[in-house]
């Protein structure tokens, strides 16, 4: 799986940092990836967190 946050769309709500903080963090006023999801738990938190972006920031693309 593949996630990427476009940041001019990014409203640094933090939800998705606090949905899986393995993968995504708070930079500024902006969330980016940290890492790419490597466990199953990590892919379904990070594809959980691009359905609930609310200005839809988040990519989430199976590899």
């Amino acid at each position: 799986m593949t996630v990427n946050v476009d940041a001019s769309r990014c409203i640094g709500c933090g939800m998705c940092a606090a949905a899986v903080p393995a993968v995504f963090q708070i930079q500024g006023r902006v969330s980016v990836v940290q890492a790419q999801p490597r466990t199953p738990a990590e892919e379904a938190g990070a594809f959980d967190a691009a359905n609930g972006c609310p200005v839809n920031a988040i990519r989430a693309r199976k590899a």
